[in-house]
């Protein structure tokens, strides 16, 4: 693939297929999604290549249709909106879906290039059936031939739905790490906070160091099971541990968890999804622990919930939120 859209001269799947497709489509954006979704549409999706073309062009489209269901929602008095019943609405979401899909007859591939800007949040769908869901700033390079799927994390984070093809291993490469996996899913996180984290959700994966030409000897690969997590930061010996899944995985509906996470660590993970900059003026206050569930991008929200729960002050200039501790007020002097 060479970054322009190439047209897929291959049968329109059927409407039955179609249908089930915006059906998927709109579970998978449903905020009350059930646990095994995922594994659910993966099996639908190896049912058949008709069933992956659909899913493909229907996600498209969806993404597409949103900006239009959204402006719709803001035109629509808030009475009748809360008339409005959710069945209805999903009900009308899907059948807008097929009816772009039934109406389109081409398909059409993205070119070979992904990304979210900050405070973004995408799904796609490769060619192959195989669902990834890039987190806030994410950049991801797709490249596939007869040999492998080839996936390049250039930044951000990603988890990735593997489709099941036996005879062509997915490979993900991300800062000098190659992940290997077959019918999976993980999550791949490169950024300025962390150098590398790879968090298995179930499956197996192997992760690699790509061979270097330094003349220092191959290292052996590094097997994950489900639940384990693979930190690699520099100058440090790798890591491997069993995070709460649960809060690995709460950006995919739009929340950043904490739980007695210092506050450094927290300001700079709600920094990832706003371009408003939290910082702490000293070292003793960045140790400060907090915990709860906060909205992806609401900076806002976070400082109030910190300067209550730790009694510090936010002092704003601009894009800047500093916090730091309250000035004491100053001692009257004594009346001779």
């Amino acid at each position: 693939m060479n970054g322009t859209r190439q047209l897929d001269e291959r049968p329109v799947p059927s409407a039955k297929v179609r249908a089930a497709a915006a059906t998927w489509v709109a579970r998978l954006h449903d905020e009350r999604r059930s646990p095994g979704l995922d594994a659910r549409l993966r099996m639908w999706l190896e049912e058949g290549e008709d069933h992956r073309r659909a899913f493909a062009r229907l996600t498209q489209a969806w993404e597409q249709a949103g900006a239009i269901r959204m402006r719709a929602h803001r035109n629509t008095p808030a009475a009748r909106r809360r008339g409005l019943s959710r069945i209805v609405l999903w009900t009308a979401a899907v059948a807008a879906t097929v009816v772009l899909a039934a109406t389109a007859g081409i398909y059409y591939w993205s070119g070979n290039t992904v990304s979210t800007g900050i405070g973004q949040r995408e799904v796609r769908l490769l060619r192959d059936g195989t669902r990834v869901v890039l987190n806030t700033d994410t950049r991801i390079e797709v490249n596939y031939d007869q040999h492998a799927r080839r996936v390049r994390l250039i930044r951000g984070e990603a988890r990735f739905d593997v489709s099941r093809h036996p005879t062509w291993p997915f490979l993900v490469i991300a800062d000098g790490r190659e992940i290997r996996a077959l019918g999976t899913s993980f999550i791949v996180r490169h950024d300025g906070i962390e150098d590398l984290a790879v968090t298995l959700v179930e499956g197996r994966i192997t992760v690699t160091a790509i061979a270097r030409h330094d003349g220092m000897p191959p290292q052996n690969p590094q097997v994950l099971f489900p639940g384990q997590r693979l930190v690699i930061l520099q100058h440090r010996a790798p890591v491997v541990d069993r995070p709460d899944l649960a809060r690995i995985t709460a950006w995919q509906q739009g929340r950043v968890e904490f739980d007695a996470t210092p506050l450094a660590q927290a300001a700079d993970e709600m920094n990832r999804y706003n371009r408003s900059r939290i910082t702490i003026a000293d070292a003793d206050i960045a140790q400060l622990r907090i915990g709860g569930v906060f909205r992806a991008g609401d900076s806002d929200q976070f400082v109030r919930i910190v300067t209550v729960a730790l009694g510090l002050r936010a002092d704003r200039n601009g894009r800047s939120i500093v916090l730091s501790r309250p000035t004491a007020p100053p001692r009257a002097s004594a009346v001779p």
